[in-house]
């Protein structure tokens, strides 16, 4: 009974994170084009990425930066996610990991304000109620409320199956409005990473 809870619990932080830029998305679609663009999305035969930047923007001062990501599995093998299967790649092809939940804890102090604005920075609704097929992730649970959270840093997804958490990169060197990156996916399983070029607006 108790897993069933942690279930339906973790199950509806996904259904957040998915319902969030229900607003976002109709604002970029239908305002005027100089606001910033907010949600990203790439693909290719073996992949779907979609990334929301809304609350990386914010946190550029940071030596980690907040950002969602939704990553879809198109291939017809079941592939991994792990904590190297996603970075940042910022000037000169430097790739920035993920941070260790060590790591993020003792050098960023906002993942609680993190995880209330949330809200406004998810997965457009129509891309997950598209796939509807969620695994669950938690590659940074904040322990700082909740000290029995469970880290999730090893996913298993299957065909047309997806992800979608709150993670943090280490911020790239200069990094700043208008300045390019690149979020790299590589599953284990692809044949090839996707890469996502990004812009803060």
């Amino acid at each position: 009974m108790v897993g069933y809870g942690r279930g339906v619990k973790r199950f509806s932080i996904s259904v957040m994170l998915a319902l969030a830029l229900v607003g976002l998305a109709a604002a970029t679609n239908a305002e005027e084009p100089t606001r910033p663009r907010l949600v990203f999305h790439g693909d290719n035969d073996f992949g779907e990425v979609w990334a929301n930047v809304g609350l990386t923007a914010q946190r550029l001062d940071e030596a980690y930066i907040p950002m969602v990501v939704m990553v879809v599995n198109r291939s017809r093998e079941t592939v991994v996610i792990d904590r190297d299967s996603l970075r940042l790649i910022g000037a000169g092809g430097v790739r920035y990991p993920m941070p260790t939940l060590k790591e993020l804890r003792n050098g960023y102090r906002k993942v609680v304000l993190d995880a209330r604005a949330v809200s406004g920075a998810g997965i457009p609704w129509e891309v997950w109620s598209r796939e509807r097929r969620l695994v669950d992730s938690n590659f940074f649970p904040n322990i700082t409320s909740d000290r029995r959270a469970i880290v999730i840093d090893e996913v298993s997804l299957p065909p047309a199956y997806a992800l979608i958490d709150l993670v943090y990169f280490a911020k790239p060197a200069g990094l700043g409005i208008d300045e390019p990156f690149i979020l790299e996916v590589h599953a284990i399983g692809w044949d090839a990473p996707l890469r996502l070029g990004i812009v803060l607006g």
